[in-house]
């Protein structure tokens, strides 16, 4: 297999993670090298990564549906049940389409600027967006190991969002102790410290 990837993507980097914890070794490769650009987006109509290349020949633009190939052809990502797939996969998208957006307004404004040039109220905006996020999951887990049953796309998914939200200082805060307590536990898989970007984070 070979994944075109971009380290600091939160969709690639869940893919990453998805990889390494359903056994499947794959080819990374920079997205930003010109050597392979050209190439990779010829694959995509999107022109975005992750861009995955099966060992059949398959290519795959989008992550989520990458996700679903993975639990379909390697070690499980989904759980058992129908109701507890059901909540995964919700969970999955919660990831995308509220949490990302939330943290994007941090890590946007912070990302290669210095300091003295943050727009503090776009970066206030995304924190308490992200922390309204959190009111929801940590309701969602609650004494629970994980999110739906067993390891599965929300743990991908969110691991992603919660290790960039770190690296750009916006950590999970004190009074959301089982999602910090959760946090650490996925810290602490062999998959994040295989697939953790080398940070330029501030």
């Amino acid at each position: 297999m070979i994944l075109y990837d971009k380290p600091e993507c939160p969709f690639c980097w869940k893919v990453r993670l998805a990889l390494h914890e359903s056994g499947y070794a794959a080819e990374l490769i920079d997205s930003q090298d010109l050597e392979h650009r050209s190439h990779w987006q010829a694959l995509t109509p999107k022109k975005t990564v992750p861009v995955l290349v099966t060992d059949g020949g398959d290519v795959i633009y989008e992550s989520n549906v990458i996700l679903e190939y993975l639990a379909e052809t390697g070690n499980a990502l989904l759980p058992a049940t129908p109701g507890a797939r059901i909540q995964a996969r919700l969970l999955n998208s919660y990831s995308d389409t509220v949490v990302g957006p939330a943290l994007r307004e941090i890590i946007f404004e912070k990302r290669d600027r210095p300091r003295d040039a943050w727009d503090m109220d776009r970066i206030k905006a995304g924190e308490l967006a992200f922390e309204e996020a959190l009111d929801y999951l940590a309701a969602q887990l609650g004494q629970s190991d994980y999110f739906a049953t067993e390891y599965s796309f929300p743990e991908c998914a969110l691991t992603a969002r919660f290790g960039l939200a770190e690296a750009y200082g916006a950590p999970i805060p004190d009074r959301y102790g089982n999602l910090q307590r959760w946090f650490k536990r996925m810290k602490q898989r062999p998959s994040y410290r295989a697939t953790e970007p080398s940070w330029k984070a501030t």
